[in-house]
């Protein structure tokens, strides 16, 4: 399929988003943390910045999904020369464009960084590259796919292995993408350092299926974490009208989309036909899943773990768009409460050196006139 061809199928996909009515209030109630917490503006002036990684305490990577990467030090923001052309599409938001970047595990002697970007001819791709100072040289694009993204992450497993997430949009009624293994759109892949493909991977049937394929069945996992002390991965993934989860990733594993969901399509009907015992006979059901009376659309996904907030350490954290809150989410308890309500639309999270946290948010969230910032937040 030309890249024209592909960018005509994605506007009819994305078209589900911008004729989607604003959300309704929360149906259910959803505790509150009691836990206070202290706000501290690093740096503004982004629009849609969509990843950071912390190279110090005041010394930060951050992508803007309208294109660039910015160095920002001290509060300074400098854009990092050299990064290739990405591109994003428009209805009501913007999609595509820069997303994730990632330092590898050895930054500290390699200096290498990972981004997950959408290229020109509206097609996913990861590049990595030296990053000296406010120079990115050697760049190399390590995966290329043909297929528009509208999410990604990355995640390491080790200094060798690492896990790319490939979302897929929320048109009016959900094509069969994720299920296609021919088809990059709905998956995870698992990748060497060097974009190669693990031997140790799950194979499957099918002269065409992709290589590199880790599971399958996703919509929109943007949060990706790895827990390395377990051996674990997870990741949280966007419904389409509710049915936001929390899945724990299995090897080769399918998790369902479109097959079945817990949400409903965005005119208010079922996704599909399929049962819950059905699902389970036959696909990976979700750890947590959030209803469509509370509606989270996680961007980001972090265990925290030695923070400065021992109330919340050992469990995961997940920024909601939606309703612009951070929430916390304890698996032990099965515990989900909101941890600061309409900080605004956060698109990720990190943890700071000396264990406070950061939170990259979007302009216009939560009030009209507020700008895309870095926030640091402390014990208050």
């Amino acid at each position: 399929m030309s890249a024209l061809l592909r960018f005509l199928f994605f506007l009819i996909i994305v078209a589900g988003f911008s004729c989607q009515p604003p959300p309704p209030p929360p149906e259910e109630s959803m505790p509150v943390s009691n836990v206070p917490v202290r706000q501290e503006v690093l740096a503004e002036g982004f629009q849609i910045p969509y990843a950071i990684e912390v190279l110090g305490e005041d010394d930060f990577l951050v992508t803007e999904r309208m294109g660039g990467l910015f160095r920002v030090t001290q509060g300074k923001l400098t854009q990092v020369n050299g990064i290739p052309e990405s591109q994003t599409y428009q209805t009501d938001r913007h999609y595509g464009g820069m997303m994730d970047i990632s330092l590898h595990p050895d930054y500290a002697e390699n200096h290498l960084v990972y981004i997950a970007l959408v290229k020109p001819d509206y097609t996913m791709s990861v590049i990595r590259f030296e990053l000296d100072g406010y120079n990115a040289e050697n760049i190399q694009e390590i995966f290329t796919s043909n297929q528009f993204s509208i999410g990604a992450r990355i995640a390491w497993e080790d200094a060798d292995h690492f896990f790319l997430s490939f979302g897929v949009g929320g048109a009016p009624k959900p094509e069969h993408g994720p299920q296609d293994m021919s088809d990059p759109r709905g998956k995870i892949f698992r990748l060497h350092a060097d974009g190669s493909i693990p031997e140790d991977n799950p194979s499957f049937s099918g002269a065409n299926a992709l290589p590199g394929i880790w599971s399958y069945g996703h919509r929109d996992p943007q949060g990706l974490f790895y827990d390395a002390e377990n051996n674990i991965l997870y990741s949280n993934e966007h419904g389409p009208m509710g049915g936001d989860e929390f899945n724990i990733i299995e090897k080769g594993g399918n998790y369902g989309w479109p097959l079945f969901s817990y949400g409903l399509n965005y005119d208010g009907s079922a996704v599909s036909g399929m049962t819950e015992n059905e699902a389970a006979e036959s696909t990976i059901l979700p750890v947590k899943y959030w209803t469509p009376g509370f509606r989270l659309a996680p961007s980001s996904l972090l265990l925290i773990k030695d923070s400065n907030f021992p109330e919340w350490n050992d469990s995961f954290l997940i920024s909601g768009l939606l309703y612009q809150h951070l929430v916390r989410y304890d698996p032990d308890q099965d515990l989900t409460e909101i941890l600061m309500e309409r900080v605004g639309r956060v698109r990720d999270i990190a943890l700071l050196p000396g264990g406070d946290l950061v939170i990259l948010i979007e302009e216009h969230s939560p009030q009209a006139n507020m700008p895309g910032r870095i926030v640091k937040l402390s014990p208050g």
